[in-house]
């Protein structure tokens, strides 16, 4: 099942490869959205700053109104010089301040505001008590001290818990030095915080003395309020952070307490710088978690980006290769064998057909198979194995039978492979030269009776390579040596030969043919002449008869044959009574059953040699 492994193999490949491209988008986009979380703090804080400057800058426009108010001019010009501030320019000041706040929107409103003279003493204030005490003034301060001299000045003020944004004018009646000055200061508060969130996006949160004073977020969300309680215990560690006490910024912090969120701290400019008061911006940083994190974190429009009809293609046409290779691999293969099976079971064959079966299926077919044959074997029966001499031609007899047609071997020639006479004679001793095999049959002129003289007893001409007459077979007949030595004459007697084929030549006289030497032997062949429909056969002129081999086929069994003979004699059998036309007519047989059973055109017969004898193995050949 080739390709049904190969298929399932392309589908573990493409899912690992799928696995492994989420896997690493997911590293990726994590990788790539911290590095963006960290340029957006980055942003976030300078927009915080940003927009600390923007609102003061306007509260300090908005201020220019108040600075020319009448009722405040005439309040410093009475303050300045005297010990005492009179109470009227209290009064009066107080007043002016208070419709000035009113009329502005709440955006612009200040939590309080104080008017001072030129030496820094408060004339007048609203949304502050000041205390009762003659010392307290705000000249000290850097904004006031640079406005009281005509500057436009703005801070970041620490009062206790407090932490206030201020904006310092003079006021200017004449050309001169000011007459004083009107500071402005907004509550960094929740509202404050609130406001610069939505106005900036960030989460800000505002902090001093290691504690946080405020915060505010631009969404209402309960995670984004929640990384604004995170940030709180970092405050302390950033006020230790190197950067943040030399440059007044630290790099992205991660937060122990979820890795998630970051943040970027900030020192106030101002008074507030020594004393560590700053802000700090804080996100969530968007992660998968996984591959099943796309999921979970897509929206509807994402869904509904997705082609589905492409996926749904490729899902069936997944399915129906891996149905396909199924179907060639494992439901053919198994109907084919439940088909044979169905086919034993009823007696119409007797084992499985195995080229008909692939894959594993033939496999097992072939140990099924095996199984019949011990079955049948352990029965007592007959089972079938691979064909050999025996199975083919069944047992070949101890004696030699002789043959129809025979005549004397001529003279000076070696049998080979001859019984001992049924005399008792001795059979020769050990020591004695094996005779070699016989070459072969040599091709003999033929004769229509009575066409001609017959051919003269004695040596007969040599033999032509390769040619052999399927009609007859040889004898070998030898005695064995007597006690002084000689060896007697073969004895062959000639049996009556069939209509149609030539007689043999008539026995030598005594004097024919001399006695073999002491220690020799001798053989004697006597060859007939073929009938003609055979030598037709053997020669390709006409086809044999119905169910017979064609001329191919004939002369491929006549090389095998030969073979068969060869090997034979190469492992020391006897060859006696294995004529080719008894050979030929089992093969036919053997070859009709192969080509019935297997349905296939032709059969192929071999020769090899099984544990130490010759035996011949049939091949069914389709083609």
């Amino acid at each position: 099942m080739i390709l049904s492994r190969a298929w399932y193999l392309i589908l573990a490949v493409i899912v690992g490869a799928a696995v492994y491209v989420v896997s690493l988008a997911v590293g990726q986009y994590n990788r790539r959205n911290q590095v963006a979380m960290a340029e957006l703090l980055k942003s976030d804080s300078q927009a915080v700053g940003w927009a600390l400057q923007v609102d003061s800058r306007r509260r300090l426009d908005n201020l220019l109104l108040l600075t020319v108010e009448k009722g405040v001019i005439e309040s410093l010009k009475g303050a300045n010089g005297k010990a005492e501030i009179p109470a009227k320019s209290k009064e009066d000041t107080r007043l002016a301040m208070g419709q000035f706040n009113d009329k502005l929107s709440a955006e612009f409103k200040s939590d309080a505001i104080f008017a001072v003279d030129r030496e820094g003493r408060i004339v007048a204030q609203i949304g502050y008590d000041t205390p009762n005490s003659p010392a307290f003034e705000l000249g000290g301060y850097a904004a006031v001290h640079d406005a009281l001299h005509g500057w436009l000045r703005d801070d970041t003020w620490v009062w206790g818990t407090k932490i206030g944004r201020v904006v310092a004018r003079p006021v200017v009646d004449e050309p001169g030095a000011p007459l004083g000055a009107v500071v402005a200061v907004r509550w960094v508060d929740a509202t404050f915080a609130k406001e610069l969130g939505k106005l900036t996006r960030t989460n800000v949160a505002f902090f001093s003395g290691g504690q946080r004073v405020s915060y505010g977020s631009w969404s209402d969300d309960k995670d984004e309020l929640d990384t604004l309680d995170r940030l709180v215990p970092e405050i302390p560690k950033a006020l230790e952070d190197a950067g943040f006490k030399k440059n007044g910024r630290t790099d992205v912090r991660a937060f122990a307490a979820d890795d998630r969120t970051s943040g970027v701290f900030v020192k106030m400019p101002g008074d507030s710088w020594e004393l560590g008061a700053g802000f700090a911006v804080a996100r969530n940083r968007a992660m998968i978690d996984g591959p099943q994190g796309f999921i979970k974190g897509a929206d509807d429009k994402d869904k509904a980006s997705v082609k589905i009809w492409l996926v749904a293609v490729v899902v069936v046409a997944a399915f129906l290769f891996g149905l396909l290779f199924s179907l060639f691999e494992h439901t053919m293969p198994l109907r084919e064998m439940n088909a044979q099976s169905d086919r034993l079971k009823r007696g119409q064959i007797d084992a499985f057909q195995l080229p008909r079966l692939r894959s594993a299926y033939r496999a097992i077919a072939q140990n099924v198979n095996q199984g019949i044959e011990r079955v049948v074997e352990k029965a007592g029966g007959q089972a079938r194995k691979p064909a050999d001499l025996e199975s083919i031609l069944g047992p070949v007899p101890a004696q030699p039978a002789m043959a129809a047609f025979s005549f004397p071997l001529p003279e000076g020639s070696s049998p080979n492979n001859a019984p001992p006479p049924s005399g008792g004679l001795p059979a020769p001793a050990a020591s004695a030269p094996r005779p070699a095999p016989l070459s072969a049959p040599a091709t003999m002129p033929f004769t229509p009776p009575g066409s001609g003289p017959r051919p003269t007893p004695g040596p007969q001409p040599g033999p032509g390579p390769g040619m052999v007459d399927p009609a007859f077979e040889r004898t070998l007949a030898v005695g064995p040596q007597g006690p002084t030595g000689a060896a007697p004459p073969a004895v062959v007697r000639p049996p009556t030969p069939p209509a149609g084929i030539a007689p043999p030549p008539p026995k030598p006289g005594p004097g024919a043919a001399p006695a073999p030497a002491p220690g020799r032997e001798d053989e004697a062949t006597t060859v007939g002449q073929a009938p003609a429909d055979i030598l037709a056969v053997a020669s390709g002129e006409r086809k044999a008869a119905a169910g017979g081999p064609d001329a191919s086929e004939a002369g491929e069994w006549m090389a095998v044959y030969e073979e068969f003979i060869r090997t034979k004699r190469q492992c020391g059998e006897s060859v006696d009574g294995l004529t080719f036309e008894k050979f030929q007519g089992t093969l036919r047989k053997n070859r009709d059953a192969l080509v019935q059973r297997h349905g296939c055109k032709r059969v192929k017969f071999s020769v090899y040699i099984k544990e130490g004898r010759a035996s011949l193995k049939a091949t069914p050949v389709r083609d």
